[in-house]
């Protein structure tokens, strides 16, 4: 541990959480900025759970703060959510109808439809096509973490007053170009140029749209992540919330894991566990 860490208070055997735009990385041996760090005040939570808020949970929550009119309650709202199976679409349910909100959620088939209603949720077909005509200037909220058609649709469902809060591009990275798998030739990845136009679409062309990035988030104002992971601690340990876990794996599982996950059919977060 770093001088810069012990003048903020930190000690060796602190719980605590990094943040990382790499990914998930061996706790054991990871090297962060104290700057990039964020204390776990809970002691009831353990790992894997935590695993869970930090990341889907945290975005889940603020992608709704931003969707909200002067951080008013989402009481009787109505808020659509993309791709409602995936952890960033479940915890974003739970915690919207924890707010009273009407939530409606795209999902692929039957199976999905199933566990989502149990989450309080009204169903739609994953497609565009399918539910845009059923809900076209009526959100509220929108979020939207799969980018189907350039934000296009979901941008479409928001009434006079809604927010599109952007926090994905899930379509864009599964693209497959000319039966390739990523779409690659001499000039580099063409995903990589469509999400950069996309995301600088949704950031200054598209009115009533936010684009949320939850490393940009903690950087630009720490002290309010930290506070919000409190918060999020808070419900689950009063059991007001339950982040959803689909597996604890040892990381020898890890390729076999990655697998099931192309499935699509995975319920929550996988945590690997060292």
């Amino acid at each position: 541990m770093g001088k810069a860490a012990e003048k903020e208070g930190y000690r060796v055997g602190d719980r605590v959480v990094g943040m990382t735009r790499r990914g998930g990385c061996n706790g054991k041996y990871a090297k962060f900025s104290s700057l990039h760090v964020a204390p776990v005040s809970s002691t009831s939570l353990d790992s894997a759970e935590m695993a869970c808020l930090v990341n889907v949970y945290m975005t889940a929550y603020q992608a709704l703060r931003l969707g909200k009119k002067d951080g008013t309650p989402l009481t009787q709202a109505n808020v659509l959510i993309t791709d409602g199976y995936s952890p960033l679409g479940q915890a974003a349910t739970q915690l919207a109808r924890l707010e009273g909100a009407n939530v409606w959620v795209t999902t692929n088939d039957n199976f999905e439809d199933e566990h989502m209603k149990s989450l309080g949720a009204k169903c739609l077909r994953f497609l565009p096509h399918n539910w845009l005509h059923l809900v076209k200037g009526k959100m509220d909220v929108v979020i939207d973490n799969t980018c189907i058609d350039s934000y296009e649709s979901s941008w479409q469902a928001l009434n006079s007053a809604g927010v599109l809060v952007c926090t994905g591009m899930t379509s864009i990275h599964d693209f497959q170009a000319d039966g390739g798998l990523c779409g690659c030739d001499a000039l580099g990845d063409i995903r990589d140029y469509k999400a950069k136009w996309v995301a600088l679409k949704a950031k200054h062309l598209m009115s009533q749209t936010k684009f949320l990035d939850l490393f940009e988030s903690f950087q630009k104002d720490p002290k309010q992540y930290r506070q919000e992971l409190k918060y999020l601690c808070f419900l689950v340990e009063n059991s007001m919330l339950k982040p959803i876990i689909a597996d604890r794996i040892p990381i020898e599982d890890v390729p076999d894991a990655h697998r099931y996950l192309e499935t699509g059919k995975v319920n929550g977060t996988i945590v690997c566990i060292v």
